[in-house]
Parts: C-alpha cells; structure tokens; sequence
C-alpha cells in the first residue's frame, strides 16, 4: 500500500510544461485520457499501471539525444472515469479547450470509450494512439482514420480460437457474446474463418444483460465447443448459468477472453446465486485468449531494457509482482509513447516545418506522423511492435487455460504466421478430459439392450411342443385308423379329429411365441406375429369349438330330454364348427386389412454405471412388440367372443357333470378338458398381458400353463379311447351315473349316424 500510495504521488506531480528545459527544448504536448478514479477497482489496477508506464517513457525519451532531441514530452494526463460523457467532457474542456495545443492523444483504454472519442479526434486531425482499444471497428479509415492501437486487434481472437479448433479437429462449434463492441467484431472474425475452414458454426447466442436463454439454446442443440466474447462483468453470470445447466466439466470446452482480473471467482456478485466454489467448478479447464500485454524477448528494447528488466521496475514501484501474462498495461503505455517519439522524428523531415508548429485540424500533419506510425518496427517492452496498415498492432496473442482458479500460460499464437505454438504438451491440456480432446458433440454410444426369449429356453419349450405335437400326431392316427371300432366310433371320431388339429395349432403357437426379433428380421417378424394371432384363434376354435359342440349335444339330448324328437348328429356339430371358425374369420380378416400389423419399438432408461460413462456407452432395454393401430379393440373383440364360448362351455360341463356312458361316449372327459381348458385361459391369458422384468420368464410361464393344458386335454381326450381299444374289459366295469340305457342307446344311434 506504502508502493502505491508513494507512486500516485509521484505519478500526479509529473504533470505539465514544469519538465521542460525551455532554454534548449521545444515542448510537444501529448494529451491523456486513462481510468484514475481511486473508487474504481478496475482503475486502479489498469489506469495507474498504464499512467506510470508512459511517464517511464517519457522521461526516458527526454533523457536520450537520439530520439526527439530538439524536443521535450510533456503529458497532460485527464481521468475519464471508464465513462464516455466524462472522458468527452475531459477531452473538449480540459485537453482540447486549453492551452497548449496537444499534437496527440494517449487513450482511452477501453473499445466502447474508444469509439467515440476517436471519431470526435478524427475530425480534429489529432493524431490518437490508445495502449487498449482492440475493436474491429477501427479498422474502418474512413470513420476512424487518424487511431492506431498498440493492442493488435480483437478480430484476430477469433482467428486465435479458429486455429485451436482446427488444430484439435472440432467441426461444431457455437458461440456466445455480448451485444456490444469489441465483442461482436471478435465473433464476426470466427465467422469468416468458418467460411473457409473445416468446421462450421451451429449456433451463433448473444445478449444484453442476462445469457441464460442463450445457454439453454446451446444446451438444447448439444453444442460442446463454446466459443465466447464479453467483458468482466458479464463472465460470473455466463458460469453461474452454465454450473446449473450442467454445461461444464470434461465434455465441454469454453473458450473466453483473458482480460479479466485472476480470482474474478472470488469476486462477490450480487446478481448471481453461485457460490465460489460452484464457479470455480463451473470454470475449471476454460481456455482464455489474451493479449501479449508483456515481451517474452531477452533481447535489450528500444529503451534500454529487457521486457523482464522493465517488468522487474514496474512491479518494484507498485508494490506486487507482475508476470509476463499480467493484464496491466505498462508495457503497452509504455510503447504507446514510444511509437509516438519514434515517428515525431521520422515525420519532421517529412513536414519540413518544426513539429510544434501543429495546430488542430492539420490533416497534413495527421497523416503524415500517422504514416510514420505505420512504418515503424522496433523492440518494445510489450513484445516487437509493428503496425497493420488499417492501425492495429500486429503482435502475438496468449492461449492461457483455467486451472484451479489460476490463469497458467500454455501457448502463443503468432497472428502474422495463424499458427499456434504451445508449451506444453497436447495432453496435459486436456487433464481434465483423460488426456483427449472433448468431442465436439455427444458421442455416447446408444447400446440397446434387445429384450429377448433366451435360446435354452425357446429350445426347452419347442423340443416340449414337437414332443406334444408328435403326441397329438400319434393320436390323431390313431383316432383314423381305428375310426371303426365301436369305441371310437361312438365318440364322433371326425369332430375328435378336428380336436387333435386343433391341439397341433396350440402347441405351434407355443413355438411361435418364443420367436422374437433377436431372431429373425423385423418384416419377418411381422408375418409370424401375424400367424400367430391366426395359430392361437383358429387353433381355439378347433379344439375347444369340438370340445364344446360335443357337450352341447349330450347337454341337448340327455340333460334337455330331447331325445326322441330331435336328432342332432355330427355334421349339425361341424356346422356349430364352421360358424364359430366364421365369426373369427369375421374378426381377423377385416383387422389385417384395415389395420395390418407391424411392429413397435418400446425403449426404456436404465441407470448408467461409471463403467458406462467411462466408455461413453447409453445402455437403453428395447422391447420389440407386434401392433397395429385400434389393436385393443380387436383382440378384446376376440376375448370376448372367445370368452363367451368358454363361459358356455363350462356351464355345459357343469350341467353333464353327472353323466356317464362308459363305452358309448367321452361326455365325461370333455367335460374334464373344458374345466382344464378354463383354468388354461383364467391363467394363461393375464400372464400374457404381464409386463415382465424378463421376456424369458414370461415366456416361460405362458408356455408352461399351455403345454401344461394342452397336453392334460390331449391327453384326457384321446387315452381313454386308447384303453377302451386295447383294454375293452377295463371300461366296461365302470360305475354309471343311474343314466337310463334307452337314452344312451338314443346317443349311440345319433352318434353313429352321420
């Protein structure tokens, strides 16, 4: 504080005509607009910095005999405040409305003051160099023909950012700035270099005082390559919204400017609701793109010192340690005050008249001291200084990286060579990304994990459906060779095998069950969804359809006492049959027409593990079903028609539950096989609407109750009939029911009559 407080002092006593020699020297009188308010942070640790670095010059000039030697600086230094109405006010009534004519201007500092006090200047003819204005605007002559900058210019940020994203291979990136100059010319920059390099800008965000709408449009279309421009003020708030929005951490890159003060983290702000630890998480890897405010050469300057020498004074008289990536502008006042001389002493001969012999709106002079300015080459405390011919200071820019809080230099980009030369190696970069350079966009491979009917399982229960198929085959055989024999005979042997047709369809539905599209291709998979749905209803049908018809014909003759009235024989029961195959074929034809079946892809989130992270994977569980559109309403058309049949059937069961015509009928083992086949449909078919952890276990519980149903039906069916052939004594001693023997005879002439 002692440092500080001792160089105001000094800083504030070196003003006016009081430093010339009169007796051998002519004064040049330099004006200066530069931030000193005490009550401003910012001025204090740029305008005081800035103002010492040009009285170092001056007084360094004024000492030497090489360098203006008929002359002598004078500086007459004004506070703008950081404020354009005061920096206007200062330079019209203290710099240009007082005496003595000033043959340049030093300042301001910042672009947006810049801007119009340049164009006021211009029209002046006063020749205006400033140590900081690094708008692209000023590149236009017409407008602002007599500024030239020490600070090269902010457009060629955006070459800067454009070479990092050609070297890393990015091709998508987005940006992010504020409305206002320098900001816009820095983008617009990006935006050429696009045109004519590999990579293309997706998003182009900005804003005026609050960025969070523009992140949540960048966060909507997955940019990660966030290129930015905005000043101090707005860099706390563009963080906080990016911590909350998630868009930090290893797979984003931001790329800031690196004009701020280092900790602004640490800075309290009211307008944000982040902690400091939260920005420091939020910031952490940022690459920052900054000016060469300090030389890195070893070799001695223009003024007799190395950059180090001149940054070693510097920090001695302010009282804290300036590195070569400090954000002050010493050095650039410094060399500011330096470019003037050198082209004072270049001009004159040009003039041909004495250089104190300015007065404003001398475009003559303007020019041509403005053209010395142009020329000139020489070894500054700021690095090499050289010209563009549009004014700007052609100079290298500092690619810096944010690491723990802390600004550390990783690189140099050269903007005459647009080449980038770094420090240190490509994969200490990237340490918070594994070493890799973050993917431009998300690359997190999708993994579907298709939901399928595990093969042991499918094998398990097919070899179990062959199996009853060759059961139902043998029966079936059985049933027509032996169709004679008076025991099968009385049982309507052809409606028994229609019965066994209709087993060898369920048991086929079994298979086709487990078939899925892990499989077989998804229009294959349609077509077996299709037979399927066909398999399952005609395969009812056949069977529980004969089962049922028979029974409602001994429900007719025995139970309804219709014998010697009504004769009810099996073609009467084919055509119950056939309406009943009618009425599915009513149902299923008109579903496949008007709304066919296809398939449906059902996806479902599960929990990423690190190990999925790790290695970029989504693992999502995708069910493939068969659908169609309006596909409730067709199969509850089905169930209930099938219900309705299965209702009826069981009520004819219980109805013949007491009737028992041993070697004339098997009244009582359809009876037996509608009760197993109700049980089958009570269980099988909620089973089959059950939204499982596991297709497998589905599977395998539906086809364990169908094989389990059909087979006992199969079974009780057909292995009474078997027996009564080949063990006719076995059957003819069981117990009746008190059935009288007219009405089984009535039976057995209507069974045999067909």
């Amino acid at each position: 504080m002692l440092h500080f407080l001792a160089t105001v002092l000094i800083l504030t006593s070196f003003r006016g005509p009081d430093l010339v020699n009169a007796k051998n020297k002519s004064a040049l009188h330099i004006g200066g607009l530069l931030p000193l308010s005490p009550k401003d942070g910012w001025s204090r640790s740029n305008g005081y910095p800035a103002l010492l670095g040009a009285k170092r010059a001056i007084a360094d000039i004024n000492n030497r005999s090489d360098v203006l030697p008929d002359y002598e600086l004078v500086l007459h230094m004004e506070d703008n405040e950081v404020n354009l109405p005061v920096a206007l006010d200062r330079l019209y009534v203290e710099l240009l409305g007082k005496p003595p004519t000033k043959v340049a201007i030093l300042g301001p500092l910042l672009s947006k003051v810049a801007e119009t006090v340049a164009q006021v200047i211009g029209r002046w003819s006063i020749v205006e160099i400033t140590p900081g204005g690094s708008s692209s605007v000023f590149s236009n002559r017409d407008r602002y023909p007599h500024i030239y900058r020490i600070l090269t210019s902010a457009s060629l940020f955006g070459s800067a950012q454009a070479a990092i994203i050609r070297q890393f291979g990015w091709t998508r990136i987005a940006t992010l700035n504020e409305a206002v100059e320098p900001h816009k010319g820095r983008i617009k920059q990006l935006h050429d270099e696009s045109a004519h390099s590999n990579f293309s800008i997706v998003s182009s965000e900005t804003f005026i005082t609050d960025p969070e709408d523009a992140l949540k449009r960048l966060k909507d279309i997955d940019v990660r390559i966030i290129a930015t421009a905005f000043y101090e003020g707005k860099v706390r708030k563009v963080f906080c919204t990016a911590y909350k929005l998630g868009m930090y951490g290893p797979d984003y890159v931001w790329m800031i400017l690196g004009l701020y003060m280092n900790g602004w983290q640490y800075v309290e702000d009211e307008m944000i609701s982040c902690t400091t630890e939260e920005l420091l998480t939020a910031s952490e890897g940022y690459l920052a793109i900054t000016f060469s405010f300090y030389g890195q050469e070893k070799d001695v300057g223009r003024g007799g010192q190395t950059p180090a020498e001149f940054r070693k004074d510097m920090s001695d008289l302010l009282g804290y340690n300036i590195s070569v990536t400090d954000p002050t502008y010493a050095a650039n006042c410094y060399d500011a005050i330096w470019a003037l001389a050198l082209a004072f002493d270049k001009a004159e001969p040009l003039l041909s008249r004495s250089l104190d012999s300015y007065e404003y709106h001398d475009e003559e002079y303007a020019n041509i001291v403005g053209q010395c300015i142009l020329n000139q080459t020489f070894a500054g405390m700021s690095g090499y200084v050289s010209f563009h011919e549009t004014g700007y200071r052609i100079g290298n820019l500092l690619i810096e990286q944010n690491i723990a809080g802390t600004e550390t230099h990783i690189g140099t980009f050269d903007t005459a060579a647009i080449e980038i030369t770094w420090s240190i190696p490509a994969e200490d970069i990237w340490y918070y990304s594994d070493g890799k350079p973050p993917h431009d966009s998300d690359i997190t491979v999708v993994i579907f994990d298709l939901q399928a009917t595990p093969l042991p399982t499918l094998m398990v229960m097919s070899v179990l459906a062959v199996l009853g198929m060759v059961l139902a085959v043998l029966f079936l055989g059985f049933n027509i060779w032996k169709r004679q024999h008076k025991q099968v005979k009385m049982s309507s042997p052809q409606v028994n095998n229609l019965i066994a047709c209709g087993f060898i369809f369920a048991y086929l539905s079994v298979v086709l069950l487990g078939i899925d599209n892990s499989m077989v291709g998804k229009d294959t998979l349609v077509s077996i969804c299709v037979l399927r749905t066909w398999i399952i209803s005609l395969g009812f049908t056949l069977s529980f359809g004969g089962m049922f018809t028979k029974m409602w014909r001994v429900y007719s003759i025995v139970i309804a006492n219709k014998t010697k009235r009504k004769v009810i024989k099996d073609r009467h029961l084919f055509a119950v049959i056939a309406v009943l195959l009618l009425v599915d074929l009513a149902i299923l034809i008109p579903w496949q027409v008007a709304n066919p079946m296809r398939t449906e892809d059902r996806r479902e989130p599960v929990v990423q593990t690190e190990e999925h992270l790790s290695k970029k994977e989504k693992h999502v569980v995708l069910y493939v079903n068969c659908t169609s559109e309006n596909s409730t309403v067709w199969t509850t058309a089905i169930l209930i028609y099938k219900t309705f049949i299965v209702v009826f059937g069981a009520f004819l069961a219980w109805s013949t539950r007491n009737i028992n015509v041993p070697g004339l009928n098997d009244s009582y083992y359809v009876g037996l096989s509608i009760y197993n086949t109700v049980i089958c449909c009570v269980v099988a078919v909620p089973l089959s609407f059950l939204t499982a952890s596991s297709i497998g276990v589905t599977f395998a519980l539906v086809s364990v109750f169908l094989l389990f149903c059909i087979t006992a039906s199969l079974c009780m069916l057909f292995f009474p009939k078997v027996i009564a052939v080949y063990r006719p004594n076995e059957v003819a001693g069981t117990p009746g029911t008190g059935i009288m023997i007219g009405t089984a005879a009535a039976v057995v002439v209507q069974c045999d009559t067909i």
